[in-house]
């Protein structure tokens, strides 16, 4: 059976291969902290001016790729705290439902795989093992 912990049984690398160039988790919520402040900047900017916001899809999906693999190594290095496990399944799962939604996958296996149907933990590593730095 499939084990999305360790990534064993999918076809998609470990967590391990995933995050090896990975930023430490701290600088990593600075940088997230950033980005979404920007993203909330450039919302009340277009609504005090009376704009219909459009955020930009590539950033959107960057911060949610992002905080869903934050998430993911915070539950593998605190396999105790339930609250990481529960986030790093959510924000698996929001990632895929955007990228289903935008049709903006990079790795070579899309959301809508039933390779996921057990978890989208490991879906989240191939995308961040894809993603471009």
């Amino acid at each position: 059976m499939p084990d999305p912990i360790t990534g064993e049984g999918f076809d998609a690398p470990s967590p391990e291969v995933a995050y090896m160039g990975a930023p430490e988790m701290l600088h990593e919520v600075a940088e997230l902290t950033a980005i979404a402040e920007r993203l909330q900047v450039e919302a009340s900017t277009a609504s005090i001016k009376g704009e219909t916001y459009e955020p930009d899809e590539h950033q959107e999906r960057l911060y949610l790729l992002r905080r869903a693999a934050l998430s993911d190594r915070l539950s593998l290095a605190h396999p105790d705290v339930e609250d990481f496990l529960t986030d790093a399944v959510q924000l698996a799962h929001r990632l895929a439902e955007f990228d289903r939604e935008h049709d903006t996958h990079v790795g070579p296996i899309g959301p809508t795989a039933i390779e996921w149907d057990p978890s989208h933990r490991p879906y989240v590593r191939q995308e961040y093992d894809h993603w471009g730095w």
